[in-house]
């Protein structure tokens, strides 16, 4: 807003990965043309193809037309259980959120006015100290104030001005070990990268690195050689990594291997 009024903002997720280039680019175009024209809030869909858990849906709603795929959003639904998972995929009318979003700054200002009103005084204060001698003082103390609340939750699942384009091209978000594990070499069932010997062992995520990783009679592991850190968690808890970080943090003595 300081450099331009009229500036539109793309978000990005950097721990996704996207393959087809030029249907990203169009499709990133599209939503620019969408959200200067009708003044929206534009996220991008993925097309699930698994009952995936760890994924906020989209439920589509009436199609506003477009090269690419473009809808109204009904509704957000973050994070469902598995049968919620089962259900929305068998409906056909969900996408998955990925996370990534289009939008004038102005207009995602005065939503922010509207459904977060502290936060939105808290980054008014910033704006209007952004250039001068009290900038870093001012954000500090006020990005102390903000509650740490997704856009998500804060403003898309309220907002009526949401739009969801459809995207064609391939796109994985790779943010966890598991989903990661989907780059891996497949052996035997389970997905392996460094020096590993996997026996009688099955969907597991292993990641080696300086020693050798045996595996016997184990399933759903995920297995990572950090060097002086090895991890050895249940495949199907992998999205609770962030509690456990959190939870070694506040042990002193275990600070110093994070």
């Amino acid at each position: 807003m300081k450099k331009d009024k009229d500036a539109t903002m793309i978000v990005l997720p950097s721990d996704h990965y996207i393959e087809g280039e030029k249907l990203f680019i169009d499709t990133l175009t599209q939503a620019v043309e969408i959200a200067e024209r009708r003044r929206g809030l534009l996220t991008i869909g993925v097309d699930p193809t698994r009952p995936e858990t760890g994924y906020g849906y989209i439920q589509m709603g009436e199609r506003i037309g477009g090269d690419i795929a473009t809808y109204r959003v009904e509704r957000f639904t973050e994070k469902p259980n598995i049968e919620v998972a089962k259900d929305f995929l068998l409906k056909g009318t969900y996408l998955w959120n990925s996370g990534m979003f289009v939008w004038r700054a102005d207009v995602f200002l005065r939503e922010m006015e509207k459904y977060l009103p502290k936060m939105y005084r808290s980054l008014m204060q910033i704006y209007q100290h952004l250039g001068t001698e009290q900038e870093h003082e001012v954000t500090e103390e006020q990005y102390s104030l903000i509650d740490g609340i997704s856009v998500d939750f804060g403003i898309m699942q309220k907002t009526r001005k949401a739009y969801v384009l459809k995207c064609e091209f391939v796109w994985d978000d790779i943010g966890t070990f598991a989903a990661l594990g989907r780059f891996l070499a497949n052996c035997r069932g389970n997905s392996i990268s460094g020096t590993t010997f996997m026996e009688q062992s099955e969907n597991c995520t292993i990641f080696g690195r300086d020693k050798l990783i045996i595996g016997f009679g184990v399933k759903d592991l995920i297995i990572v050689d950090a060097g002086d850190v090895l991890l050895i968690m249940d495949k199907n808890r992998d999205q609770e990594i962030k509690h456990l970080v959190t939870e070694i943090k506040q042990q002193e003595d275990l600070r110093e291997y994070l």
